[in-house]
């Protein structure tokens, strides 16, 4: 029988200045068959050093001494990280709970109501690794473009260059030598009497200033 992987711990900082209201919630966290492995701090020097480690999702608590979950919320925002955060207080006002919601927040829940603890933590990290994944996906559609309009904008130089060194090419060589094949045939004209000739070279003449001509049509095309 094969046995099924125990599941990977959750990482989850708690802002709580009360053990007891700690111990609650990770009990609830716990009896829901999460995985937690958590630490509790309660001041804004300590919520700043644990940011510079890796963790699922931040709890924490409103009201603080010296700090307040949106001080936290704030801080969290300043420092550039994709994390959950979900406010647990005993009590918030409803005009703090939109504030919060729009600087950020995940979610928001009453200390009194932690059945719905489990379920908002796992909502959250849900939506955060969705929307990590829409970034990484954007951000690689980004980089891709900019690959392919570096690369038409080669294709483009590459296609410059090779149309103005035919043109040179017409210009040097076809026209070149279709210059010179018609004065070679306008001296051959003005040293022959014999008029079979001299209509012939004329004819000869007219298809060359034809060429010139469209080698030179050529030539501004391409340019």
């Amino acid at each position: 029988m094969i046995e099924t992987p125990a599941p990977r711990p959750l990482r989850v900082l708690h802002i709580e200045d009360s053990e007891a209201d700690h111990e609650l919630a990770m009990a609830y966290l716990r009896r829901s068959g999460l995985a937690v492995q958590t630490r509790r701090i309660e001041s804004a020097q300590e919520f700043e050093a644990a940011l510079g480690e890796p963790w699922e999702a931040i709890l924490s608590d409103y009201n603080l001494p010296g700090f307040s979950g949106l001080d936290a919320l704030a801080m969290l925002r300043a420092s550039g990280q994709l994390l959950p955060f979900i406010l647990v207080s005993g009590e918030i006002g409803e005009d703090t709970a939109v504030e919060a919601m729009r600087s950020g927040a995940s979610d928001y829940l009453l200390k009194h109501n932690l059945a719905r603890l489990a379920p908002a933590l796992e909502r959250a990290i849900d939506a955060n690794e969705s929307h990590r994944a829409r970034l990484a996906a954007d951000a690689e559609l980004a980089l891709s473009r900019e690959r392919l309009s570096g690369l038409a904008q080669h294709l483009q130089t590459s296609v410059e260059m090779e149309r103005a060194a035919i043109a040179r090419e017409v210009h040097d060589d076809v026209g070149g030598s279709l210059t010179a094949l018609k004065f070679d045939l306008a001296w051959i004209e003005r040293r022959s009497d014999d008029p079979e000739v001299r209509q012939r070279v004329q004819s000869a003449l007219e298809t060359v200033t034809h060429a010139i001509e469209a080698s030179q049509r050529v030539m501004h095309n391409l340019r």
